[in-house]
């Protein structure tokens, strides 16, 4: 605690005392030079009175968070069971002054009580410039993604894990006041991504994206076409990756005219796609 020159912390919420946990989340608020922070994974307990610590020390880990003025980075599990942890986690993405980059894993058995404290939050939060959802299970995170309509900045989401449904992505893309920039969707490979048709008929109108990203997403021959107009229309994309996308020879027929006539594309990554048909 008397190191000052600490950037990095990755605390094991539910291995403090609370009075080592209270100390520590001083050391969270006051330091000067802490940049980032990783609280550990909520791996849930049958232990009521572990279960009431951990949900203590996260609660007291999470306003020293908000009140920090150094820390620009976190990563954190939602919560699995509702909880002071939510409404404490609410407050914290709602009231941070200094948070600029999130990472929210959500569990496999994430409760709704913890989607909507983090749609509340993020709804309501100012800050935020990078966002990243890992999702563990095909648990839907549509209301996360609807509530960053109308963020004021931020500029690259990111969706991880075993992803499944995008619903609700269109609806950052659709707001006028949108800054999103960067866009990188992981799928599953081998397995449909519901959402996704929406999406880029959405993209098509969004012209300011500079990249896109879409690891692992299957995409059909209609995925294909949809992809294409959208490209015709991104005239400051300069990133476009399709690693293991299935797109086969039939899919690049569709995105061949597009990839010909944009210009702006400067880093192209295709591998993996069975393009073997001459």
């Amino acid at each position: 605690l008397e190191n000052t020159n600490v950037t990095y912390l990755q605390l094991e919420t539910a291995n403090y005392t609370k009075s080592s946990a209270e100390a520590m989340a001083k050391y969270v608020r006051t330091g000067k030079r802490l940049r980032r922070i990783r609280l550990n994974e909520n791996r849930g307990t049958s232990d009521p009175v572990m279960h009431q610590l951990y949900e203590e020390n996260t609660c007291c880990f999470l306003l020293a968070v908000q009140e920090s003025t150094s820390l620009k980075d976190l990563e954190i599990c939602l919560p699995r069971v509702s909880g002071p942890s939510n409404l404490a986690l609410k407050n914290m993405l709602t009231r941070t002054q200094s948070l600029r980059t999130l990472s929210l894993i959500c569990p496999v058995d994430m409760g709704d009580t913890a989607v909507a404290a983090a749609r509340s939050g993020l709804k309501n939060n100012t800050t935020l410039q990078e966002l990243t959802l890992h999702v563990l299970s095909a648990t839907t995170v549509s209301p996360i993604l609807t509530s960053l309509r109308d963020h004021p900045s931020l500029r690259k989401l990111c969706l991880s894990g075993s992803v499944a449904d995008v619903t609700g992505l269109e609806t950052l893309l659709l707001s006028d006041t949108s800054k999103t920039t960067e866009l990188d969707i992981k799928g599953s490979s081998g397995r449909p991504m519901m959402g996704l048709t929406p999406v880029f008929q959405t993209l098509a109108r969004y012209p300011t994206l500079t990249k896109l990203r879409l690891p692992c997403c299957s995409l059909g021959r209609n995925e294909a076409r949809l992809l294409r107009v959208a490209l015709c229309n991104m005239p400051s994309l300069h990133n476009l990756e399709l690693a293991n996308t299935d797109l086969g020879s039939a899919g690049l027929v569709e995105l061949a005219l597009a990839l010909y006539h944009n210009t702006s594309i400067k880093v192209l990554d295709m591998p993996d796609n069975d393009l073997n048909d001459m």
